[in-house]
C-alpha cells in the first residue's frame, strides 16, 4: 500500500507510538489563526518567504521560477548542535540563519553576477564554487555540501534534458494542478521523493515538492501557471521546525522517552520510526487545525476561503522564527538528509 501525505498523516497519527496531537493544542492554534486570518495575517504577502524573492534583480518570470525550483531543490538540512554559531549570511544590511540564510547567499550570488538560477551555470559549479557561493559569516558551514552539489548536478542536467531548461515547461505540464505538479517532480527529480516505510505502508511525506508547489503559487499570487485549482489538498512541509512550533503549542505531545532522545540531541536516521511519526502526525495535526479554523471562522459568519494547510506551515515557521529564542526551550527532532 501507498499513501500520499493526507492519507499517510492520519494513517501515521492512528498508530504512532511516542507521538499524539492533542485536541485542546489543536483548538488554541486554530483560535490563533482563525484571529489571523480576520485582522489580514494570513494574506500572502504577510510571510517572511516574501522578503527573500529576488524581486529587484531585473529577473523575468520565468527566471523568478527557476530560482524558487534551484531554492526548493536545497532547501534541507540548516540545524547547527546546540552551543555552535549557526549558519549566518548578511545581506542588504540583515543577518540571516538557516534557510533564510541560503537565499541570502543565493540572492547575493545574483548580484555579483552569477546566473545561479540557470541549470546551465549551476551543473557546472564545483564544491569550491559552491563553498563560496554559500560562505557564511561564522565558522559554521552550511551542512551536507556534497549532497547539495550532486543535486544540482541532478535537477539542472534533468531540466536541460527534458524541459529545454526552463521550469516553466514543468509548470504548464502541471496544467494547473499542484498536485500533478508533485507527481511530474517527484518522478522526473527524484531527490523530491521524500517517502518511508511505516507499519509496512509507504508513506508520501513530500515535503520539498509541496513547498516547491506553494511557492509557485505564492510567486505567481495564485494566477497564471501559479493558478492551481487543487492548491488546498496540499499539507503541511513536515520539516523540523514547524513540529517544533506544534509542540509548543501543545498540539504534539511526545512521549517520555522520544522527549529524553530530543533533549539529548539523538541523530536520528530519515525513515526511523519516531521521526516518521512525528513528521506525519504534524501533517494531519494541520489538517485538524485547518477543520478547526473553518469551523471557528463559519461562527463568526466569516469566509474560510482563504485558509489551507500552507498558510498554517508558513505561520507556524514564520512564527518559530520571529520567536526562535522562546521555542529554543522546546527540542526538536535532529536528522541529516537531503528531505528536510
Amino acid at each position: 500500500m501507498m499513501l500520499y501525505p493526507k492519507d499517510a498523516g492520519a494513517f501515521i497519527a492512528k498508530h504512532a507510538k511516542d507521538v499524539k496531537i492533542n485536541e485542546n493544542g489543536v483548538k488554541k492554534v486554530a483560535n490563533i489563526i482563525a484571529e489571523a486570518v480576520t485582522t489580514g495575517k494570513l494574506d500572502l504577502e504577510a510571510f517572511k518567504q516574501n522578503e527573500v524573492l529576488p524581486l529587484d534583480k531585473g529577473l523575468t518570470v520565468e527566471q523568478l521560477a527557476d530560482w524558487v525550483f534551484l531554492v526548493d531543490a536545497i532547501n534541507f538540512s540548516f540545524w547547527t548542535p546546540d552551543g555552535v554559531p549557526k549558519y549566518s549570511v548578511t545581506y542588504q544590511g540583515k543577518s540571516r540563519t538557516g534557510y533564510l540564510a541560503m537565499v541570502s547567499a543565493v540572492n547575493r550570488a545574483i548580484d555579483e553576477g552569477k546566473k545561479i538560477y540557470d541549470p546551465e551555470y549551476y551543473t557546472k559549479l564545483s564544491l569550491d564554487d559552491l563553498k563560496h557561493i554559500f560562505r557564511s559569516d561564522t565558522d559554521s558551514a552550511m551542512p551536507l555540501f556534497e549532497e547539495r552539489l550532486r543535486i544540482f548536478k541532478e535537477v539542472g542536467e534533468q531540466l536541460m534534458a527534458k524541459y529545454n531548461g526552463a521550469f516553466v515547461n514543468v509548470l504548464k505540464k502541471a496544467e494547473g494542478s499542484a498536485l500533478k505538479l508533485v507527481d511530474i517532480v517527484t518522478n522526473d527529480f527524484p531527490c523530491f521523493r521524500d517517502a518511508a516505510i511505516y507499519n509496512e505502508t509507504e508513506v508520501k511525506i513530500f515535503k520539498r515538492v509541496q513547498i516547491l508547489a506553494a511557492d509557485i503559487w505564492m510567486l505567481y499570487r495564485g494566477e497564471g501557471l501559479g493558478a492551481f485549482v487543487d492548491i488546498d489538498k496540499l499539507t503541511i512541509f513536515a520539516d523540523y521546525r514547524v513540529p517544533q512550533a506544534m509542540a509548543y503549542f501543545g498540539v504534539l505531545e511526545y512521549s517520555e522517552a522520544l522527549m529524553a532522545d530530543l533533549k539529548q540531541e539523538k541523530l536520528y536516521q530519515s525513515g526511523d520510526r519516531e521521526e516518521v511519526e512525528i513528521r506525519g502526525c504534524s501533517i494531519h495535526a494541520a489538517e485538524l487545525i485547518v477543520e478547526e479554523t473553518k469551523k471557528i471562522l463559519e461562527m463568526k459568519g466569516k469566509s474560510t476561503t482563504s485558509v489551507n494547510s500552507i498558510k498554517v506551515d508558513y505561520y507556524l515557521w514564520d512564527y518559530r522564527v520571529m520567536n526562535a529564542e522562546t521555542l529554543n526551550s522546546i527540542p526538536y527532532h535532529r536528522v541529516r538528509c537531503i528531505y528536510y
